[in-house]
Formats: structure tokens, sequence, C-alpha cells
């Protein structure tokens, strides 16, 4: 056979029969052979089939449980055009040994491995797994501070990485590990510190990608504000679940853990950061809505924070839209909770900019534009040079761009109109519905503050409506301190039409004016100040002679239990009343007396005390003041002189005395410089022991006289005399008394 041949056939092997087979065409009974072959062949292939079916399988079960040990299962993934993708992680192997016996039960049935008995359980002891959580915590903070510094490097390329910071803040990751609380705060805070770098001072908006025809820049823009406006809701939700779960047990009576306190604290303080760092952003109405919720929590923490974030808000929101939602959603809480709300809800009302209204302002704006419009054209009619004429218009044109500038402050000003009458609304709700609630101080106080601002109309019901809470409820010294200053804040400016005796208004100001002393309510001092300035100096015309005298006699008295700075607001008070009016100097004269009767200190009358009969007896304590401008300024008002001058030249007014001279810090102001060291020589300290000595031995006595005379003696036999001036007085007294029966 030739070679060729011979490969040929090799090549073939047992498949060249096969070929053979099918090249003849036997016959059985007349019919093809194939025909009846055909079903046979079907039936083989087909359970060929099912055993390779069976057997990959079989194979990919045990694959499965041979790696089950090794892999974690995942949730799967969705994917366009692939549908549902299965996904697993490797778990860590710590030991080989363990990989290899693994291996070897893996090998083994099924029946096998669950005789097999279980290995023996590695113990590890408290200070291991301490260690082991430490170290899990530094590792996850030190990567959310990596992260949070790649984001801030470049937000718009890796924001996509706030996604795995937000999956830190859950209690348990995708991967199945557990985030402690360490971890879970510092991924909270990290994100917000990185919102209040990145988030924009605008509103995001919603942009039609489909319908508009975008750069390719404006779209990077859109899809980056998408994807941040995105996450950041989803910290929002985050936060709120926290507060959330905590009213819900809070409202079921359950016991609060350690870590939902701390939790709550944290997601109130992110709240407030981020509100006010970004009050005109999206969801800042939403936040604003849950933080005057948590205004009305039980702890002091929460309220403290809350109130802070609120006084700072009303003091820079220069738009009033936030201040006005704020404002609102107070007075709702306050109509459903009624009297059970805590001072804080009202307390921070006294930080809104009402005081910014003025009522005349319209009246002048319009003015203001008139005259313009009328010199415009008069400018217009009368000009013939055109450069001139263009001159002086453009200079119009901006005086009248100015006043249209003022035209857009009204918006702000009935804005500033709503939140006033939202907030006077609460004020007099407090005050006629629930006068005995411990809101009342708070209420008060704050409509002092805001009272020039109350319409004319209310001025009588108003003033009436706090004669009867001085008169009928049961008031503390300071609400009623906060009556009298709103009574007179009202009557000093608008309210002077009125016909109304204030009298026992000025009987209870004089009563509640000792309650003040340097202990913890010293700080009523400045309301205590603007008060009396209202009194003696802004109606003083109404202010009768008597009455003057009594709160200047007062007034000393109160210098005597005050801490240095309410005494210096007070000397200055004393001192600008006696260089108003020249009849008060009767009081700096000892011997000099007006009128008849006896000067009565605990009458609560300032009417009938009889002032005039006394004098300011107290100046002589305070010249001995150990504050040494005290001690300067109470001469100059017994000299008659001028008070203390600032480096300005002005003297300052009482309120600016207390603030500038509080020592609440421990600090005196100015300071007071500390006694200079004084080196005496051997014969001054010779002649200090020898007097010391010398009254030693002379305290020891033996002998006394009965004309007072008394006789010393030491040990070494020296007798020492001296005159007892009190046994002399006891004498003269006896002495008196016996004549009284002669004469």
């Amino acid at each position: 056979m030739p070679r060729n041949q011979t490969k040929i056939m090799s090549k073939r092997g047992k498949y060249a029969n096969v070929r053979k087979r099918k090249m003849s065409k036997p016959v059985i009974d007349g019919t093809p052979k194939h025909k009846a072959r055909s079903n046979k062949t079907i039936l083989q292939m087909s359970a060929d089939m099912t055993e390779g079916m069976e057997e990959a399988y079989r194979k990919t079960v045990l694959c499965e449980i041979s790696h089950q040990e090794h892999v974690n299962r995942l949730l799967p993934i969705k994917v366009k055009g692939k549908g549902l993708i299965n996904r697993t992680a490797p778990k860590q192997i710590k030991d080989d040994a363990s990989v290899c016996s693994s291996d070897l039960d893996n090998k083994q049935s099924a029946e096998d491995i669950f005789d097999d008995k279980p290995n023996e359980q590695q113990v590890v002891s408290l200070a291991e797994i301490l260690l082991k959580r430490d170290e899990e915590i530094r590792e996850k903070q030190f990567f959310i501070g990596t992260t949070c510094a790649a984001i801030l490097e470049n937000p718009e390329a890796r924001i996509e990485n706030i996604g795995v910071l937000l999956d830190l803040l859950n209690e348990v990751n995708r991967d199945g590990s557990i985030n402690f609380l360490p971890v879970r705060k510092t991924a909270m805070i990290s994100l917000v510190e990185v919102f209040k770098d990145i988030v924009p001072e605008y509103r995001i908006g919603i942009v039609d990608k489909e319908h508009q025809k975008l750069k390719k820049d404006t779209l990077a823009r859109v899809n980056f504000e998408n994807k941040l406006l995105t996450y950041y809701k989803q910290l929002l939700k985050h936060i709120e679940g926290i507060t959330s779960k905590y009213t819900k047990k809070l409202l079921r009576s359950e016991k609060q853990s350690v870590e939902t306190r701390q939790l709550l604290e944290m997601a109130v303080q992110c709240m407030c950061d981020l509100v006010l760092a970004h009050p005109y952003f999206n969801y800042s109405p939403n936040l604003v809505q849950v933080l005057v919720l948590m205004l009305n929590n039980t702890k002091e923490t929460i309220r403290k924070m809350v109130h802070t974030c609120f006084s700072v808000l009303f003091k820079t929101d220069a738009r009033l839209d936030l201040t006005q939602h704020t404002v609102r959603h107070i007075n709702m809480l306050i109509k459903k909770k009624q009297r059970n709300v805590f001072p804080e809800m009202i307390s921070c009302l006294k930080n809104l900019q009402i005081h910014r209204i003025n009522m005349n302002d319209d009246k002048l704006l319009e003015v203001k534009k008139q005259k313009l419009e009328k010199q415009k054209s008069y400018v217009i009619n009368m000009s013939r040079k055109e450069r001139k004429r263009k001159k002086k218009l453009q200079e119009l044109e901006k005086d009248i761009f100015e006043t249209k500038a003022e035209e857009s402050k009204q918006i702000v000003r009935r804005k500033l109109t709503e939140i006033s009458k939202l907030t006077f609304m609460i004020y007099f709700k407090i005050l006629k519905c629930y006068p005995d609630s411990k809101v009342l101080s708070a209420t008060l106080e704050g409509l002092s503050k805001f009272a020039h601002t109350i319409n004319i109309d209310f001025f009588a019901d108003l003033v009436e409506l706090l004669n009867n809470l001085l008169e009928n409820v049961e008031l503390g010294y300071r609400e009623q301190l906060h009556c009298i200053q709103t009574v007179f804040i009202i009557l000093s400016g608008q309210g002077e039409v009125l016909n109304i005796d204030p009298a026992r208004f000025y009987s209870h100001f004089y009563k509640n004016l000792l309650y003040v002393n340097a202990g913890k309510n010293h700080d009523d001092m400045q309301t205590i100040i603007k008060t009396l300035d209202v009194i003696l100096f802004k109606r003083r015309r109404n202010v009768t002679y008597h009455r003057y005298v009594s709160f200047v006699k007062r007034l000393a008295t109160l210098c005597l239990q005050v801490l240095p700075n309410g005494c210096l607001g007070l000397i200055s008070l004393i001192r600008s009343c006696m260089h108003m009016n020249q009849q008060l100097d009767i009081l700096l004269d000892s011997e000099a007396v007006v009128g008849s009767g006896k000067f009565d200190p605990f009458n609560d009358e300032p009417e009938f005390a009889n002032a005039n009969c006394t004098a300011l007896f107290e100046s002589s304590c305070l010249v001995r003041h150990y504050h040494p401008l005290i001690r300067k300024m109470v001469m100059n008002v017994l000299k008659g002189s001028d008070s203390v001058p600032i480096n300005s030249g002005r003297t300052l007014t009482p309120d600016e005395y207390y603030t500038n001279y509080d020592c609440t810090e421990m600090v005196f102001n100015p300071e007071i410089a500390p006694p200079s060291q004084v080196k005496y020589g051997k014969n001054y300290q010779r002649l200090v022991g020898s007097k010391i000595l010398k009254r030693k031995t002379l305290s020891k006595l033996s002998l006394r006289m009965k004309d007072g005379t008394v006789i010393g003696k030491s040990k070494e036999g020296s007798k020492g005399l001296f005159h007892d001036y009190f046994m002399d007085y006891i004498q003269m007294s006896k002495m008196k008394k016996t004549s009284l029966p002669d004469n």
C-alpha cells in the first residue's frame, strides 16, 4: 500500500466505515433501511443529551458545594440587555490548614459531611475583640477621610463616591458587614461638611434634557446637579428617619437607648448646620419643619441647639421666606400643643427683624418719586443743549432707579408685616388663653421688645390686659418687670395720645426693684435700666416730684446689692436725674429737710414714701467701693460734676455702662493693678515688733477700778494705765436715769 494512502487511512480511523455505510443504501422488504432506524437514533441522541445535561448539572452542583464555604452570595444585579446577573464575593481565608480541610471535606459526599464532627472553635478574649473593633473603626474612619478629600478635590468627577459614604450611614453595609456607631457618626458629619462645601447657593431646578438642546458643558453641569440633589435627598431621608424613630419610641413610652440619643443629637446638629449654611437651597423648608418639632423636645440640649439655629437664621435671613415659613409652623405647633410648649419656642422669636418696619417709609417714598418725576419733566421741556440735557437726564434716571430699588424693598416690608402679624397672634393668644403657662415670661419679654410696632388701635386693650395680669395672676417679679416695660414703651411712643393713668404700674415697678441682686437674677438689671430710661427721661414730665425723689433714693439703695456693671449704670442714671432736675440736690444735703414726715423705705407707694426727708446715705459706702470707677463716679455725683468721659470725650449711657463693664468673666474693666511690694527697713520692723509686744502685755489686765481706770501688770511688774470710754458712757447713762425723777 502506498505511504500516502496509509496516512489517509490513519487519519480517518474508525470513521471510514461509517462513511461507507452512508454511501450504501440497503433495502429491507422493498423499503429503505434508514427510515426504520431513524426513530431509534433520535431516541438514542435525546437520551445522550439528557445524560450530558444531568452530568453538567451534577458538576455545577458539586462545584457550588465545594466553593460554598469560600463564597458570599450577594444580591443579583439587573443589567440592561443581559437580565439578572448573580454576584458572589470570596470570603477571607485565614489559615492554609482550614483551606486544605475544607477541600477534603468537599470531596466527600453529603452524608460524610453531616457525619463529620465539628471542629473546635477558637477561643478569643474580650481584649482581642475590642482591639479588633477599634482597628476596624480606625480603618473605616480613615477611608471616610480620604474619600471626602477626593470628592472635594474634584466634585463633578467624583460625585459617585458620595454613595459609598451614604452606605456607611446604615447599621449594616451591602456586603453584610456591621457599621459601628462611631463610624456612622463620622460618616454623617463628613457628608454634611462635604455638602456644605459643594452645594450651590441657588436653588436647583428641573431641566428637561429631552426637549431642550444643551451644550456639552451645560449637560455635564445638569447631570452633576441632579446627582447632587439625589444624594442630598438620601441624606435628609436618613436624618429624618432617625428623628421619626425617636418620636415613635417616645410616643410609645419605650426606653431610649444611648445610641438612639446620640444619633438624634448628631442628626439635629447636622440639620441646623445645613439650614444655616444654605438657607435657600432645595429642601430647606422641609428641614425647618422637622426642626420646629425638635424645638419642643424634652431634652434641653436639643432645644438649645435648635434655638440657637433659629436665632441666627432670623438675624441673617435677607429674603425672609424661610423666616416666614418657620414662624408659621411655630404658630401651628402652638395651636396644636396649646400650653404644653417649652419657653425656647417663644424666646427664639425675639430675634426677628420686626423692628425694621417703619410706618412712614411708604409715604416718604411716594413723595420722593413724585418730586423726581416733576424734575425730570422740567429738564426735558426747558433744556436746549443736547449734552447738558443728556447728562442731567442720566443723573435723574439714576435717582429714579434708586427709588425703584426702594420700591423693591416693599416686598420685604410686606413679608415683615406678615411675620409681625403671626408673631403678635402667638403673643396675644398666650396672654389671653394661657396666662398661667411657663412661656408667659418669654412672651412678655418679646412683647416688650416689639411693642412699638403694634397698631395704636390695640393699645388700650393691651394695657388693660397687662393690668389684669398684674392684679389677678400670680406672676413672678421678672414677668411683672416685662409687663411694666411693655406698658411704658407703649405709652412713650404713639400711646401718648391715650388717656391712661400709669400710676399703678409705677407702684408695681417701685416694689419689684429690690428683688434684683448680685446673684442669679442680675441679668434682669438690663430690663430695669431700659425701663428706668423710659420712666425718668422720656416720660419725666408725667412724673411728680415726690415720685421722682423716691425712685432716685431706691436706685441708690439698689446700688449696694448689685454687681459693678449694674451699679455703674444706676449711678449714671442718678447723675443724669440730678442734672435735669435741680430740686433733687436736696438728697445730697444730710441736714436739710423739705416738707414734713419721715422716710419710710418699706412703703410700696413711691408717692407717699417721703423720700424728700432723707439723703443719699448710701454714697458713704459707695465711696469706699472696691471698684475704682464706681468710687470716681460717686465722688463726681457728690461734687456735682459731669460723669467720667471715655476716650472720645462722650459720656457713656447707662446701658453702655452695663455692657462695657460686665464682669461675668471674673475680669475687671479697667484692670485693677496689683499692690506694689514695699520693702521696709530693719528700724521699721523693730518698731512694729515693739508695738505688737506692748499691745500683748497691756492686754493682760489684772485690776479694774470703779471709776473706769484699769491697771495691768506684766510679768516684769510694769504697770500700764488706760481709759475705758465705754465705762464712761455707761456711768453717764446711769447718772441721767437717776437724775430724771428729781426733775
